[in-house]
């Protein structure tokens, strides 16, 4: 499957939630993601090992830097510490801060795919 795009019945931005198929998976493998607790380049970082997916987590579609906008209750991310308004700087050992939105999403979608579905 691939990305999930929700809105409501205004005029607000497009989001989109990462949701997967299982794959196979090794026990020892994760997918690290680096947040910052906000758009600052200097606010604190926070690196978060997934184990499975869907993440749980939307963000603004087609949108740099990418920047939670809400967190599943019970889902991977809340699970893990991800807030809404934390923005994703890196995917895996890759720096998406002047990457283009269509390259991060994609990297981060072929990432997710080797996690096992929750």
């Amino acid at each position: 499957m691939g990305a999930t795009i929700c809105c409501n019945q205004e005029a607000a931005p497009k989001v989109e939630a990462v949701q997967v198929d299982q794959q196979s998976f090794s026990a020892d493998d994760t997918l690290a993601m680096t947040f910052r607790t906000n758009t600052s380049p200097d606010s604190a970082k926070l690196v978060v090992k997934f184990k499975k997916g869907p993440l749980g987590m939307s963000f603004n579609q087609k949108a740099m830097p990418m920047v939670i906008k809400s967190v599943t209750e019970g889902g991977e991310a809340g699970i893990l510490g991800v807030q809404a308004g934390m923005m994703i700087e890196k995917i895996g050992d890759e720096d998406i801060s002047e990457t283009t939105y269509e390259d991060a999403f994609a990297l981060m979608r072929s990432m997710v795919e080797k996690l096992p579905k929750a």
